[in-house]
């Protein structure tokens, strides 16, 4: 499959042509034991043009925008107002608008940025975070379909589909809240997923981002988890950091090691 990387922002452009070059490129070049990947740069100008959003035909693309300062976002907002047909994909080809991915450069986002227009399907922190943005890319992939084996760890796995999750014979229906949240924790394996992050995640997921809702959301996920796999899966609380999947207290032979923050294995099969 070719996947196309639009970026737009010179210095983002040369970091992630720099990574996908690499031998071990954070970008996958297989998923699964069949699937085959290749990544195809398109450099874009400033500034950001809804046309951008639009997918060449047949063809499967990202926006990765880079983020210098507040005004990037407000350009952003800018664009979203209008009514454009880009804005919606191209209902006739049965293709949704090429998600959009920001990399903040020298700022922070704070509290104020998870309030991004509805075109931003997610965000990372640093030109150098390459790992984190390949996964965030395929977590966007997968949303829209573009990529829909299923997601998994040893013999648990995750259906994006049907919903189901599944431990050997044995599955559980998630509803519609947990389904990204097993996803974003399946995709990150063993490491621990930050609050803000999850409460992006709950955002744009059009979710209540209270810390009451949250919690609830991921007990009832970790109940699940814990009652199909009778506990040797489990999610974790990392006080003042966020929650992790991990083997939980039944697994004679932990498949990893210490937890880790922000350091994910990322396990994928069909």
């Amino acid at each position: 499959m070719k996947i196309f990387l639009k970026i737009l922002g010179h210095r983002l452009f040369e970091r992630v042509a720099k990574e996908v070059a690499a031998l071990d490129s954070a970008f996958p070049r297989r998923l699964g034991h069949a699937k085959l990947l290749s990544w195809h740069l398109e450099r874009l100008e400033a500034p950001f043009q809804a046309d951008y959003l639009d997918p060449a035909r047949g063809s499967v693309s990202v926006l990765l925008v880079e983020i210098r300062d507040r005004s990037d976002i407000d350009a952003l907002w800018n664009i979203a107002s209008r009514n454009q047909p880009e804005l919606v994909g191209n209902p006739e080809r049965g293709q949704p608008p090429a998600p959009v991915i920001l990399v903040f450069d020298e700022c922070h986002p704070d509290a104020s940025f998870v309030h991004m227009p509805l075109i931003v399907a997610d965000w990372v922190r640093g030109l150098d975070a390459m790992h984190e943005l390949a996964r965030r890319v395929i977590t966007s992939l997968r949303r829209q379909k573009y990529l829909q084996e299923e997601l998994g760890t040893g013999h648990l796995t995750l259906n994006l589909e049907s919903r189901k999750l599944a431990y050997h014979d044995e599955s559980v229906q998630l509803s519609p809240a947990e389904v990204p949240l097993a996803e974003l924790f399946m995709t990150h394996v063993g490491s621990v997923i930050p609050l803000d992050e999850l409460q992006l995640m709950f955002k744009l997921a059009g979710r209540s981002i209270t810390r009451s809702n949250m919690r609830v959301t991921i007990f009832q996920l970790r109940f699940k988890i814990e009652l199909l796999t009778r506990h040797q899966f489990t999610l974790v609380c990392a006080y003042g950091e966020g929650y992790a999947l991990r083997p939980g207290k039944a697994a004679d032979d932990p498949p990893f090691g210490n937890l880790e923050a922000r350091q994910p294995a990322i396990v994928y099969s069909n």
